[in-house]
């Protein structure tokens, strides 16, 4: 049963493990991000405002880094920015006591958001096998949801035992791990 699991497409295998351990490390943090924005000395309201400013940033920011994307002959590079970009927000992160520092790095990820997921879909679409796109999706799709669950329970499992220092290193190394395994791939590969 689980042997067939996995597309036998060698591209998208990579593609979804790289994937699986960087959204591994993305998806701790924000079930709990309320958390962290009230121990900096935020409302519900400032909740509200931050996350607004990552969602609607990272819409006009991939809209426009978006019309550029298909121009590049290795968009693999345009995910690897992605990478750094949420890298560097999370290091941000580590480092933040104010709200104001929290609505910057929201912009951070919205730029990391930006480059990284329209390329990295762009990539997967252009591997997926002729007739086998819905069941190929498919396997990608449940492999983002089961990773984003299992994150968000270790992400509060790491915060309650160890802060939420702990987990932005945590979510770093797995973003830098992903950026690593994307990088040593073939180019033909990708």
């Amino acid at each position: 049963m689980f042997k067939n699991l996995l597309p036998q497409n060698k591209s998208l295998k990579i593609l979804i493990l790289i994937n699986t351990v960087f959204l591994f490390g993305a998806c701790m943090f924000p079930p709990i991000f309320a958390l962290f924005v009230e121990e900096i000395g935020g409302n519900a309201f400032t909740v509200g405002s931050i996350w607004a400013t990552f969602a609607i940033g990272t819409g006009f920011l991939m809209l426009i880094i978006s019309r550029y994307g298909d121009k590049l002959k290795e968009k693999e590079y345009l995910v690897a920015a992605g990478y750094i970009f949420r890298c560097l927000a999370w290091l941000g992160y580590f480092f933040a006591n104010a709200l104001w520092q929290l609505y910057f790095l929201q912009l951070i990820l919205a730029l990391g958001e930006s480059f990284g997921t329209p390329a990295f879909l762009g990539i997967y679409s252009e591997h997926l096998d002729k007739g086998r796109h819905i069941r190929q999706w498919g396997v990608y799709t449940s492999f983002t949801i089961i990773i984003a669950g299992v994150a968000a329970f270790l992400g509060g499992a790491i915060v309650s035992q160890f802060g939420f220092r702990v987990l932005f290193l945590t979510m770093i190394s797995l973003s830098a791990l992903a950026f690593f395994i994307l990088i040593i791939q073939p180019r033909k590969l990708l």
